[in-house]
C-alpha cells in the first residue's frame, strides 16, 4: 500500500501550488476550462440557429404535407438540441497515434492535454510525477515555437513524447487494480515502476532542455561576438 502519509503531503503540495495563479498547473486548468466554455457557447449558437431556421421550415412543410409532420416538430428539434449539446459537452481526446503525427512545435502542448485526460486512471502516488513532466512541457513549448521537425533534439524528444509516454501509461493501465501495489517477479510494484518511469521522462526531458538551451545561448553569444568585432572594426576604421 503507498504511504498515507506521502500522499496527504504530494496532496497538499498540489493544493498548494495550484492556487497560485501564475503556476503553469493553473494556467493549463484555466485554459481547459475556457475552451470548455467556448465549445458550449459554440454549440448553444448553432442550436439557436438551427432553430430559427428549422421552425419556418417544419410550419411551411406542415402547411404543405399535412399537420402530422407539425406535430412531429417538437421531436425533431429536440433530438437536434440534444446532438448539438452532447457534441459540445464533449471533451475531446487527444490519442496516441495524434502525437505521434504532430508538429514538433505543438507536441509539448498536446502531450499535456494527454496527461490530464488519463490523469484520473492513474494512481493518486504518480500524481506528482505527472505535475512535474506538465510543468516541464509548459517550459519547453517557448523553446519548440521556432524550431523545425528536423533540429537537433526533435527524433529524441518525438519518441519521448510521442511513444515511450504513452506506451508507459497504457502498459500500466493493462494491469488489473488488484495487482498495482503487489510486487511482481521480487521486483517492484507495476505502481513503483510507473513513477519512476514517469521519473525518468522528466528527467530526460530536463536533460534535452538543457542541451537546446546551450545551443541557443553558443548561438546568441556568437552573434554577439560578431556585433562586438563588426563594430569595434568600424570605430577603429574611423
Amino acid at each position: 500500500m503507498a504511504d498515507p502519509e506521502r500522499i496527504l503531503v504530494e496532496t497538499v503540495e498540489l493544493v498548494r501550488r495550484l492556487a497560485n495563479d501564475n503556476h503553469p498547473l493553473a494556467r493549463r486548468r484555466r485554459q481547459r476550462r475556457k475552451r470548455r466554455m467556448q465549445r458550449i457557447l459554440r454549440g448553444v449558437l448553432v442550436a439557436l440557429l438551427v432553430t430559427f431556421v428549422l421552425v419556418p421550415a417544419l410550419i411551411a412543410a406542415g402547411f404543405l404535407l399535412g399537420f402530422k409532420v407539425l406535430a412531429l416538430a417538437p421531436l425533431l428539434l429536440v433530438a437536434i438540441w440534444t446532438g448539438i449539446m452532447a457534441w459540445a459537452l464533449r471533451q475531446p481526446r487527444t490519442r496516441p497515434e495524434a502525437l505521434k503525427k504532430s508538429a514538433l512545435a505543438l507536441l509539448p502542448a498536446q502531450t499535456g492535454d494527454f496527461i490530464e485526460q488519463e490523469r484520473r486512471l492513474l494512481p493518486a502516488a504518480a500524481q506528482s510525477q505527472l505535475d512535474a513532466i506538465v510543468v516541464r512541457l509548459d517550459t519547453l513549448t517557448p523553446q519548440l515555437a521556432e524550431r523545425g521537425d528536423q533540429n537537433e533534439g526533435a527524433t529524441e524528444l518525438r519518441r519521448l513524447l510521442g511513444e515511450e509516454l504513452p506506451e508507459l501509461v497504457k502498459g500500466y493501465r493493462k494491469v488489473p487494480a488488484r495487482l498495482t501495489q503487489m510486487p511482481l517477479y521480487g521486483g517492484p510494484t507495476p505502481e513503483r515502476q510507473l513513477i519512476d518511469g514517469l521519473d525518468t521522462i522528466d528527467k530526460q526531458l530536463a536533460r534535452l532542455q538543457e542541451r537546446m538551451a546551450q545551443n541557443d545561448l553558443h548561438a546568441f553569444a556568437t552573434h554577439q561576438r560578431y556585433l562586438e568585432l563588426k563594430y569595434k572594426r568600424d570605430e577603429e576604421a574611423k
